[in-house]
């Protein structure tokens, strides 16, 4: 009868692990999900998505421009596949990625057991700790570049944990080579970091097999990157000149002495938080990790720091944020292996130091993820918008197509925001060659793509601008990116280029502004061209900065149309704003 209740609580255990690991990778799944079916087409997609001749050719590219065969081919196959496709790979990709990170240090146990602890911890500080969460993870060539390379350099060192203890068939040494040729052919300071952490492995680790497997595919990868026709090339271009004719003692020099190296970890600082909440379980629990795990631990956070410096030879400085997303994966290995040994034995769940480590964490996780996610819904809703003025303008024939700017709104880390380069819309769009696709020249400094936004905070109005236009409203709108600037938004009733002409008339907006400081009225020139307008919902909006002037410190705002032909103001009108918005 004992024996009975003991195997059906041993069940029952194994029942509640498979729980647990079922629901932390379903959550995180749909977490990471929302984002990327949201995030739209945008910067070097373009290329591979509309196939542009050269650019979306693996062998030119590897020519002419870049060594990384496997970002680029990961690129256009993700990109040639069906949207609904190519972002449920990427969500899953990433999910193991965490996955993998998270319980490396349990692969080469004989017994693995899933820490469900780790995983939340390691998905979080992803998440928050990520130096360029857009362009990374996000952004579909991003995505391909960063994430997608990261995975199998991970996935690379899984393996080789896996197997490193045990007896194994050819098949493995097989598919450590394929793994160790895409992690040598990452990031050209990921790979350096790949051939030397196996190195490292080759000297510590008693079976050696595996290890002589790996090496020569690694640096193999590396050299197929690091000496690719194209990376020599690209740095024939004058932007790199300067650099190229420094020596790399020189540009090491510069590097280090400057504080370029030092802040290539500034965003790791929840990190670093991670790893002191780990120390401090530790010293309460009166524990101490195992050896290995320290070792493997002190390792990859040396790989991290290696994965940085390596930017030393690098010729573009500061380094992109994006390119230290690298060592923020070698950082969470560290993490991840220090933590390894917690124990709680049947501890309840609320005396789990663990928990109260992830509830830290989960607060600037949950502002991040808020801002993050709402930031590309917004952005997806502008791209239809942006979409359909290209469309239309193609079918009218148009020579000039204007299109507003995306607007990302807030964010709790400025570098979450994907890629915002326009890339090649006439490709994409097949728009004729001899058509221009220009951006406005003022920016729209609020999200265009919301209606119920567009309609609220508004002053009705009533004022003719002639040829039947009516100006119906203004707004005064918060920047979301920087709540101490402002904008002017006007409203029309129907389309001023149809009945004037932006050669010959300039839509000005003078704001007459004081405050309790200031001697007398200040005028700040808002003026912006007729092609600025954008037609939401019916109506015909105007958009234009006006930097930190709040609308308290407002008296009045003229606005008319100025001939710049004949030097008038062909229409006129002044709008009262004093206590409006006080």
């Amino acid at each position: 009868m004992e024996s009975l209740r003991g195997s059906n609580a041993k069940k029952k255990k194994i029942s509640k692990k498979y729980v647990g690991l079922f629901l932390a990778l379903v959550i995180s799944l749909i977490l990471v999900a929302l984002p990327i079916f949201f995030t739209p087409v945008s910067s070097d997609d373009f290329i591979y998505v509309a196939k542009i001749p050269h650019w979306s050719n693996l062998m030119w590219r590897y020519m002419h421009w870049s060594g990384r065969i496997v970002a680029d081919s990961a690129s256009l196959l993700l990109l040639q596949l069906p949207s609904i496709i190519y972002k449920i790979i990427k969500s899953i990709i990433w999910i193991a990625l965490i996955f993998l990170i998270s319980q490396l240090p349990y692969l080469s146990k004989e017994k693995y057991k899933f820490n469900v602890y780790s995983f939340i911890i390691v998905f979080l500080l992803y998440w928050i700790a990520n130096p360029n969460l857009g362009q990374t993870s996000f952004w579909t060539v991003g995505y391909t570049n960063y994430l997608l390379t990261n995975f199998f350099i991970i996935t690379y060192f899984s393996l080789i944990f896996f197997i490193k203890d045990k007896k194994i068939s050819f098949r493995y040494y097989f598919f450590v080579g394929i793994l160790g040729l895409l992690a040598g052919n990452s990031n050209e300071n990921t790979s350096i970091v790949v051939v030397l952490l196996t190195i490292v492995f080759f000297i510590i680790e008693n079976n050696k097999k595996i290890f002589i497997v790996g090496l020569p595919f690694t640096i193999i990868g590396t050299l197929t990157l690091l000496l690719s026709p194209g990376q020599h090339e690209r740095l024939q271009h004058a932007s790199f000149q300067i650099l190229r004719e420094q020596s790399l003692l020189q540009r090491l020099w510069n590097y280090f002495s400057s504080p370029w190296f030092i802040e290539t970890f500034q965003s790791f600082s929840w990190v670093f938080v991670g790893f002191i909440l780990i120390g401090f379980i530790y010293f309460f629990k009166h524990q101490i990790p195992k050896k290995n795990n320290v070792i493997y631990s002190i390792i990859f956070f040396f790989a991290a720091i290696i994965a940085n410096a390596a930017f030393g030879g690098s010729y573009a400085f500061p380094v992109a944020l994006r390119s230290l997303n690298g060592a923020l994966i070698l950082f969470l290995v560290a993490l991840s292996f220090l933590s390894a040994d917690i124990s709680y034995s049947e501890a309840p769940l609320f005396k789990r130091s663990i928990i109260y480590v992830i509830i830290i964490l989960c607060v600037p996780f949950i502002i991040s993820y808020y801002y993050a996610t709402k930031s590309v819904v917004n952005l997806n809703r502008q791209f239809q918008i942006r979409e359909a003025i290209i469309i239309d303008g193609k079918k009218d024939d148009l020579k000039k197509i204007y299109i507003p700017n995306y607007y990302v709104g807030k964010l709790y880390n400025p570098s979450d925001s994907i890629d915002l380069y326009q890339g090649d819309l006439k490709s994409f769009y097949k728009v004729n060659s001899s058509t221009s696709v220009i951006q406005y020249n003022k920016d729209f400094s609020f999200d265009y793509g919301n209606k119920k936004l567009i309609n609220s905070k508004q002053i009705p109005l009533n004022r003719s601008f002639g040829r039947n236009i009516n100006l119906k409203a203004l707004n005064i709108f918060s920047d979301g990116r920087n709540l101490n600037n402002f904008s002017v938004n006007l409203t029309f009733d129907n389309n001023l280029l149809e009945q004037y002409s932006p050669n010959d008339f300039i839509l000005f907006i003078h704001v007459n502004w004081k405050r309790e400081a200031q001697a007398s009225t200040v005028m700040f020139n808002a003026d912006t061209s007729l092609n600025n307008q954008l037609n939401v919902d019916g109506k015909y909006i105007f958009s234009s900065p006006i930097g930190n002037i709040r609308p308290k410190d407002i008296d009045s705002i003229d606005i008319g149309l100025y001939n710049s032909v004949e030097k008038t103001n062909y229409i006129e009108t002044n709008i009262n704003i004093e206590n409006k918005y006080k």
